[in-house]
């Protein structure tokens, strides 16, 4: 039996062979950005972009997929290429080990693109990527902050100008609105106050990397919300290719 059967049995041959030519870009395999993936390959999407700078380090493993002893140190877009490879061998995949900024972005985003997904967690490289692809022309679906969460329940999808409560959003928002972009952005979103119960160590701080951005605090995190977020990204692209 075909692996997709059970997709096509459910949105038909036609959907499926949409999925299947479909061409989409996940910029961050992290919390989020992994399941999303994970879903995405499952679903049958033929190409896939993948675009992550970082490498795997032990306070990953509680959340994200390509996160495992075994993986520790390695490159996550290698991890998810070969990955994806293993889950759907036909599906072709193009990785960059790349920092997202407003100059790397002429070679990562490209209009042939059908839907670009934004898991990046850095505020500059969010805003960035989100504006790039809008300008392009292109469909985008972004996550807004999964971390210091805990109630999936909370969790809501929208456009941008839609979005409540998040902070993250509510900076999104600001930074696009001052280069004249409003509306358009799909978001996966949580209306629940981000919470901290314990002060980050300083051992924990992530430190910045030459041309990647300033170093900034971690947030507390477990595994069920970023993976919804991801699962719901996944669903929301699903849904413009099949428009």
């Amino acid at each position: 039996m075909d692996q997709f059967a059970r997709i096509e049995q459910l949105l038909g041959p036609k959907a499926l062979e949409k999925i299947k030519t479909a061409r989409v870009a996940v910029f961050g395999l992290g919390a989020v950005g992994s399941f999303a993936l994970e879903a995405l390959a499952r679903s049958g999407v033929g190409y896939l972009r993948l675009v992550d700078f970082d490498r795997v380090d032990a306070s990953n493993i509680n959340r994200q997929l390509l996160a495992l002893h075994s993986t520790l140190g390695r490159e996550k877009a290698i991890l998810a290429r070969d990955r994806v490879l293993d889950i759907n061998p036909d599906c072709r995949v193009e990785i960059f080990s790349a920092f997202v900024n407003a100059e790397s972005l002429t070679e990562l985003l490209t209009k042939d693109l059908d839907v670009v997904v934004d898991a990046i967690d850095g505020l500059n490289s969010k805003v960035n990527l989100i504006f790039g692809a809008r300008e392009m022309g292109l469909e985008v679906v972004s996550s807004m902050g999964a971390a210091g969460r805990t109630e999936i329940s909370m969790i809501r999808t929208g456009d941008i100008q839609d979005t409540s409560v998040c902070p993250l959003a509510r900076v999104v928002r600001r930074r696009l609105h001052r280069r004249g972009l409003y509306q358009g952005v799909t978001c996966v979103y949580s209306i629940e106050k981000p919470l901290n119960k314990q002060p980050f160590k300083e051992d924990d701080f992530s430190e910045a990397l030459p041309d990647h951005g300033r170093s900034r605090p971690p947030l507390g995190s477990v595994s069920w919300v970023p993976g919804v977020f991801g699962l719901t990204l996944a669903g929301e692209v699903v849904k413009k290719i099949l428009k």
